[in-house]
């Protein structure tokens, strides 16, 4: 991917996320790695009025090299950058993920999709917005190969190979949190066990073998 494609790709994913309702006003924020540079959205800016020309460009220690101010998250992007090995990466204060943050420290695992994001969701310990204590505690709620994390108190974040796994991803942990909302409404949810969980990914493995071309 070239710059101008992630401009586009950065526009695109910033209407994307506001007509599914995950972000308000100015919150939230979007990365996309090219080299050793990343484009990210800028401060103050909401994610549905992206202009390509207003993106900043920053590298990989934080440097702001052109375009306007960045996103006062640039410490999460970049940690997770270092440690992660994402090409793309997405933040939201959705408000489900939200409130599912503030309340348990991994997500159950109500449904077997909690696998197409490497695992049950692990909650992130709190640290103020913007700071290096923030991305260090999301690297760790994203180890053993976790995509995407909630953040105690703050929101949901997702890691991806582009900004549209990543937006799938971070779409898929807010449907999982309405989930455990609705089922904890209706009463005690019934959490899949590890074996159950197990023979799923088995399931999915199979099915991405019958997929690949030639089979």
């Amino acid at each position: 991917m070239d710059f101008p494609e992630a401009r586009e790709a950065l526009v695109d994913a910033g209407q994307r996320l506001a007509a599914r309702r995950l972000v308000t006003g100015t919150s939230g924020n979007l990365s996309v790695r090219v080299g050793d540079r990343i484009v990210t959205t800028p401060s103050g800016v909401p994610l549905d009025s992206l202009d390509p020309a207003w993106l900043s460009l920053i590298d990989l220690d934080g440097t702001h090299l052109s375009g306007a101010v960045p996103t006062s998250e640039v410490p999460l992007h970049l940690a997770l950058y270092r440690n992660t090995g994402a090409g793309a990466i997405a933040h939201t204060h959705a408000a489900v993920s939200t409130a599912v943050s503030c309340t348990c420290d991994e997500l159950p695992a109500l449904h077997y999709n909690v696998l197409q994001l490497g695992g049950p969701p692990r909650t992130a310990r709190y640290a103020t917005f913007g700071s290096e204590q923030l991305g260090e505690n999301v690297v760790q709620a994203l180890r053993g190969g976790r995509t995407a994390a909630l953040m105690q108190n703050h929101g949901s974040v997702s890691v991806g190979h582009d900004l549209g796994q990543a937006c799938d991803r971070l779409e898929l942990l807010e449907w999982l949190c309405e989930l455990h909302v609705e089922a904890h409404r209706l009463g005690t949810p019934r959490v899949l066990s590890a074996a159950e969980l197990a023979d799923a990914e088995r399931a999915f493995e199979d099915y991405r073998k019958r997929l690949k071309p030639g089979r």
